[in-house]
């Protein structure tokens, strides 16, 4: 297949189109000019016609590509108008940290990744939260201690505010990503609980856990913070069970 070599009007990079299937190139180009503000959020890319003419592709090529840039976040699409340019929603970003987390947790070894990853995640947002963590935050905090605690006994319960307790925490930082993280990791955290509180006295166990994690927050020390989290984590990580000997997950 012969390259097309219209030049565009930005001088400053190689915009012609290469082999590989072109309406890749042609992502690769527009996500780019997003990226760099070329297009910013709310502005309308070029008409299908004016995409065509610039970049010396077909009008396959150019709705291809425009699929494959709304499928990433970047775009949005109507019948009968441009597409515009949109910063990638919460939505998208959950959806896909989501089925990227589904998925790796059914391979061997996912669960342990997985483990490993929220020890690192968590036992830093720990360790974040402490040093700024408002009065008012350090009192919903105590709340969602206080509903853990009266939820001893009832594994579902006990689950669902452990889960709170934990959120609590991310709220503190107040980084989206991380907000992203908790929410893409969901699933798993319900499946950890509901079958580590099946074992007895675990539920205590990790009361006794929050109950450190948040002494240490409430008293503003970092190091205390992170080292009470990682302990948590790393006793709940082993007592799950591993994967079966398949090296499927067991969820």
């Amino acid at each position: 297949m012969a390259t097309d070599q219209l030049e565009t009007g930005r001088k400053d990079v190689d915009r012609t189109i290469k082999r590989r299937r072109m309406h890749e190139d042609l992502v690769d180009m527009l996500a780019a000019d997003i990226q760099e503000g070329v297009y910013a959020p709310g502005d309308s890319l070029p008409s299908e016609r004016a995409l065509m003419d610039e970049y010396g592709v077909s009008r396959l090529t150019v709705r291809e590509a425009t699929a494959a840039l709304e499928a990433m976040g970047l775009i949005e699409t109507r019948p009968g108008t441009r597409a515009r340019v949109c910063a990638p929603q919460p939505e998208f970003l959950l959806g896909m940290l989501s089925q990227a987390a589904t998925f790796y947790l059914q391979q061997p070894g996912g669960l342990r990744s997985f483990s490993e990853v929220r020890q690192i995640v968590e036992a830093g947002v720990a360790r974040l939260a402490a040093p700024t963590a408002s009065d008012a935050q350090i009192r919903a905090l105590e709340e969602a201690l206080y509903a853990n605690r009266e939820a001893i006994g009832d594994a579902d319960l006990f689950g669902r505010t452990d889960i709170a307790f934990h959120q609590k925490i991310a709220d503190i930082v107040d980084n989206p990503i991380i907000n992203a993280f908790f929410t893409a990791i969901d699933r798993w955290l319900h499946e950890v609980r509901h079958t580590s509180l099946k074992i007895e006295g675990q539920m205590d166990t990790a009361f006794a856990a929050h109950e450190r994690i948040f002494r240490a927050i409430k008293e503003r020390d970092p190091e205390a913070a992170e080292r009470e989290m990682l302990n948590h984590l790393r006793q709940l990580a082993s007592i799950y069970p591993p994967a079966p000997a398949s090296g499927k997950s067991s969820l």
